[in-house]
């Protein structure tokens, strides 16, 4: 009875991480073209491709489809439900140059997260009194929409 017991307890623990271990593969997974230089966290990324997985909760891994350089990016769950729209997209902040990963959407709000404020990016948005942020959304194919870019 005890080996009856235990067999049946083993096999609900097997399909119990097997279902959890499904449920991880299913993170995000992305792609994008971004026409711009960008900063995240403390590496700057040149323009062009871009890969987008998650390869834990809450960490992002952005790696350049032509070099491979890639950045493990620390996440929290978004704050606003608007930028769960529907559209597959990353938004950026825009301080003159220089441009601040801010939010990837994968479109629902259970892959759509934010990224903190960097110290460089706090940096530049301290040094006047009133900071001229542009918030840039990026579709997945390059694109900037027009509505996508606008003051914050």
């Amino acid at each position: 009875m005890k080996r009856i017991l235990f067999v049946l307890a083993a096999t609900i623990w097997i399909s119990l991480l097997t279902t959890a271990g499904q449920g991880q593969s299913e993170g995000l997974s992305l792609r994008f073209h971004v026409p711009f230089a960008f900063t995240v966290e403390n590496s700057t990324f040149a323009a062009g491709g871009y890969e987008i997985t998650q390869p834990a909760h809450l960490i992002l891994e952005l790696r350049n489809v032509n070099s491979q350089a890639a950045a493990f990016q620390r996440v929290q769950s978004a704050r606003s439900r608007k930028q769960a729209d529907g559209r597959v997209r990353l938004i950026f902040h825009h301080y003159g140059n220089e441009y601040f990963l801010a939010a990837v959407s994968g479109g629902t709000s259970n892959l759509t997260y934010d990224c903190p404020v960097s110290k460089q990016e706090k940096r530049l948005a301290d040094a006047s009194p009133r900071p001229q942020l542009t918030v840039v959304s990026v579709l997945s194919d390059g694109n900037i929409p027009a509505a996508g870019v606008g003051r914050k």
